[in-house]
């Protein structure tokens, strides 16, 4: 449900011209004229409601069809690789939220990805880490 939730607020975020993107001279660019914007760029809210959408489906889909709801933790970490990790990748396309936070580590991470990282690894513990048969 977290998944699905996720799902809505990026698709409020986009309504709201929240959190958008470096700016695109791709045919998927959006001018956010609400927020000022001239220049079209990346609905990176609309990128990750639909990879959320999409994580929801595969994760009711593992638990209903599946055994891995045996597995003590799997779905959780499976949830949390994917979810942070998807976050990770949408972040090189987002504007920096913070002024001064725009690149943290050697001039290419930003805190939305340093963020992402130790729960990536979280989730990796709990899939492989905690592995037990139920």
């Amino acid at each position: 449900m977290v998944a699905l939730a996720g799902f809505f607020i990026r698709t409020g975020n986009f309504f709201n011209s929240e959190i958008y993107g470096k700016e695109t001279g791709s045919n998927f660019g959006v001018i956010f004229k609400a927020a000022g914007e001239t220049t079209a760029r990346h609905p990176t809210q609309l990128y990750e409601a639909f990879s959320y959408l999409a994580l929801f489906f595969v994760m009711w889909y593992l638990y209903w069809k599946t055994d891995k709801k045996l597995q003590e933790g799997f779905l959780f970490g499976l949830f949390m690789v994917v979810l942070w990790s998807l976050r990770f990748f949408i972040e090189f396309l987002k504007e920096a939220q913070v002024d001064g936070r725009e690149d943290w580590v050697l001039n290419s991470l930003n805190t939305g990805q340093i963020l992402s990282v130790p729960l990536v690894l979280i989730g990796l513990w709990l899939m492989i880490g905690r592995f037990k048969k139920a």
